[in-house]
C-alpha cells in the first residue's frame, strides 16, 4: 500500500526527496528547520519537485512562469489555500483560510480598509504610537540600558499600532513587559516539535480534549483571549451607539441580520461593479490608469491627493504588477452580491488582524534594525536620507514624503527578501489543471485536491536571482536597479488576487517606525548579537531565537 501511495510522483516523472512510510516528508522540516530543508530541496531537485505530507502528495513550484500561472493567470483554478493543518480552529473563518465564494465575499468587504484614503486617515494614529514607542525606549536608554532584544521591543510597538488603528484601543504595552496582548500573541505562534508530531499522530478523541490542549499549550486557548476582547468591544459599541472610523467598525457595519436583505453601507461598493460607469473598463483602461499614476520621482515637495497613490507604485512590493495582475484582481472580486458577515466571521477577522498584524511586522522591523546594526554604512546612508525628509522643527514627516524615500523602501524590501515572514505560499487545485512551463513547452497535469507550495525563502536565496543572497544589499531595490528583479522571484506578500491584503498598511507602519527610530537612536553589533541569525526550527513563520543589538541615543 505505502509503495503505491509514495510512488505518486515518480510514476509522473517528478523527482523529490525520498519519503518514508506513514510520515512522508514531514519529519525533516519539523526537526531541522523549514528554511534549511526548503533551500536544500530546492537546490537538489530544482524548480519543480514532489513531496508527501504523510500519504498525501504535494507539489513544490519554484519556476517563475508556473508561479504566475498559479497565482494570477489560472487563479480561479488555485483560488484556495490547502485544506487542514490549522492548529487554531478559528482560522477556518479568516480571510487567510476562507475558500471559494466565502473568501471572495470577505476579501471584498475587507479591501476598503486598506485604500490610500484609509491609510492616510490611520497615519496620525500610527505616528502617535511611534511617539509612545520612542518615549519608552528613550526612558530605558536614559536609565542605562545599552542592549535591546529587538523582537520584544518591536512586538510592543506593532501591538499598540494594531489595537489603536483597527480597534480604537490602547494596550499600554510599555508599562507591563508581560502585557497579555503581546504574551498571548507570542504564544499563538510558538511550536514544539514533539507536540506537533504527537498532535498529527494521535487520534482526535485525545487531541480534542481540554486537558490535552492545556498540556501542549494549544493556541486555541490563547485565541479565546482575542475573541473575548473583540466581543466586548463590539458589545460596548452597540450599547453606546458610537461610531469609529476603524477596521472593527467596517466589519460591524456589514454584520448579517436574519431576514434582512437590504443592501446598505458597504454593500453599495459591491454593486458598484455592476453600474454603468464601468462599461468601458478593460485591459486598456486599467493600464492607462496605472500608467497615469506611475513613474513619479522622489522630491522634497509636499504632494497631496492622488499623488500618494502614484508614489506607492515605486515601492518594492509592486515588482510583479502588470496587466494580468490587474485583470485577475478585478475578476476575482467581481460578482459579490451580498456583502455581509456572520458574527463568527467578524470575530475571526478581528483575531486575524490582531495575530498576523502583530507578528509579521514586528519580525520584519526586528530583522531590519538587526541588519542596520551589522551594516553601519547603510545605517548612515538611511539616517541621511530620512533626516533630509523630516521636518526639523516637529521631527515629523508627512504621508506622501515618507512614501517617496527610495532607500527606506529598499532597506525594508531587502529585509523582506532576506527574511520573508512566511516561508511558503500555499494553494490547492480545485479542478484538474494542465500547466505549461520551460522553453520546450513542457506540461504538467495537477489533479484536483493536490496542494501546491511555493518555497518563497528558497527562491529569495537563489543566487541566480539575487547574487550573493546571504548579503544584505538594499541597492537591489533602488529605482534604478529594481528592473533587474525577475517577476515572481520576490514574493514576501505573495502575489495575485490572494496576496496579503495588509501589505501597504504593514509597509507604512514599518517605514514610519524605522524612519523615526534611526533619527533618535543608533544601533550596533555587540558580543551577544548572533551572526548569522539563529532561527526557531519549528516555527510557522521565519522567527529568530533572539535578536540582541546595542543601542545608544543620538545627540
Amino acid at each position: 500500500k505505502w509503495y503505491r501511495i509514495l510512488n505518486y510522483w515518480s510514476v509522473r516523472n517528478i523527482t523529490g526527496p525520498k519519503p518514508i512510510p506513514y510520515f512522508g516528508n514531514i519529519l525533516s522540516p519539523v526537526l531541522k528547520g523549514k528554511e534549511c530543508v526548503e533551500t536544500e530541496w530546492y537546490r537538489t531537485y530544482g524548480q519543480l519537485y514532489g513531496v508527501y505530507e504523510f500519504g498525501k502528495p504535494g507539489l513544490r513550484v519554484a519556476d517563475p512562469v508556473l508561479i504566475k500561472q498559479i497565482l494570477v493567470k489560472e487563479f480561479y483554478k488555485f483560488r484556495n489555500r490547502k485544506e487542514g493543518g490549522d492548529r487554531i480552529a478559528v482560522f477556518k473563518n479568516t480571510l487567510i483560510r476562507a475558500t471559494g465564494d466565502d473568501w471572495k465575499r470577505i476579501r471584498a468587504i475587507a479591501s476598503p480598509a486598506f485604500t490610500s484614503a484609509k491609510l492616510k486617515h490611520m497615519y496620525p494614529l500610527i505616528n502617535e504610537c511611534c511617539r509612545d514607542f520612542l518615549a519608552a525606549l528613550d526612558r530605558d536608554v536614559s536609565t542605562g540600558r545599552t542592549e535591546v532584544e529587538l523582537k520584544q521591543l518591536m512586538g510592543a510597538f506593532t501591538m499598540d499600532v494594531i489595537a489603536s488603528t483597527a480597534f480604537a484601543t490602547k494596550t499600554n504595552p510599555y508599562s507591563n513587559p508581560n502585557n497579555p496582548f503581546t504574551s498571548k500573541c507570542k504564544a499563538l505562534f510558538h511550536e514544539r516539535p514533539l507536540m506537533i508530531l504527537l498532535s498529527l499522530i494521535l487520534p482526535t478523541f485525545i487531541t480534542n480534549k481540554h486537558l490535552w490542549k492545556v498540556m501542549v499549550k494549544d493556541p486555541d486557548l490563547n485565541s479565546k483571549f482575542f475573541f473575548d476582547i473583540s466581543r466586548d468591544l463590539i458589545r460596548e459599541r452597540k450599547k453606546s451607539g458610537k461610531k469609529y472610523n476603524d477596521f472593527l467598525q467596517l466589519l460591524m457595519d456589514v454584520e448579517r441580520v436574519d431576514n434582512n436583505t437590504t443592501t446598505t453601507g458597504a454593500d453599495s461598493v459591491a454593486s458598484d461593479a455592476l453600474e454603468g460607469h464601468h462599461v468601458n473598463e478593460g485591459v486598456d483602461e486599467l493600464m492607462a490608469e496605472k500608467q497615469a499614476l506611475s513613474g513619479m520621482k522622489y522630491s522634497n515637495t509636499t504632494t497631496t491627493g492622488a499623488d500618494s497613490v502614484a508614489s506607492d507604485a515605486l515601492e518594492g512590493h509592486h515588482v510583479n504588477e502588470g496587466v494580468d495582475e490587474l485583470m485577475a484582481e478585478k475578476q476575482a472580486l467581481s460578482g459579490v452580491v451580498e456583502k455581509k458577515l456572520t458574527t463568527d466571521e467578524i470575530l475571526a477577522q478581528c483575531f486575524l488582524f490582531f495575530a498576523v498584524g502583530y507578528e509579521t511586522t514586528a519580525t520584519t522591523l526586528s530583522y531590519c534594525v538587526y541588519e542596520l546594526a551589522l551594516n553601519p554604512d547603510i545605517q548612515d546612508l538611511l539616517v541621511a536620507e530620512t533626516k533630509e525628509a523630516f521636518n526639523e522643527n516637529t521631527t515629523d514627516i508627512d504621508y506622501e514624503t515618507l512614501s517617496r524615500l527610495p532607500l527606506l523602501d529598499a532597506v525594508i524590501s531587502e529585509t523582506l527578501r532576506k527574511y520573508p515572514p512566511v516561508m511558503r505560499v500555499e494553494r490547492e487545485a480545485v479542478e484538474d489543471v494542465v500547466l505549461t512551463y520551460g522553453s520546450n513547452g513542457s506540461t504538467i497535469k495537477i489533479e484536483k485536491g493536490v496542494p501546491l507550495e511555493i518555497p518563497v525563502y528558497a527562491i529569495h536565496h537563489n543566487p541566480d536571482y539575487y547574487p550573493d543572497p546571504e548579503a544584505f544589499k538594499p541597492d537591489r531595490f533602488l529605482p534604478q536597479n529594481c528592473h533587474h528583479i525577475k517577476p515572481y522571484t520576490y514574493l514576501p506578500f505573495s502575489a495575485g488576487p490572494r496576496n496579503c491584503i495588509g501589505m501597504r498598511f504593514a509597509m507604512l507602519e514599518a517605514k514610519l517606525c524605522l524612519g523615526k527610530l534611526i533619527q533618535q537612536f543608533r544601533f550596533y553589533r555587540v558580543p551577544s548579537t548572533d551572526v548569522p541569525v539563529i532561527f526557531i526550527a519549528t516555527d510557522i513563520l521565519l522567527r529568530p531565537k533572539r535578536l540582541i543589538v546595542g543601542v545608544e541615543k543620538l545627540n
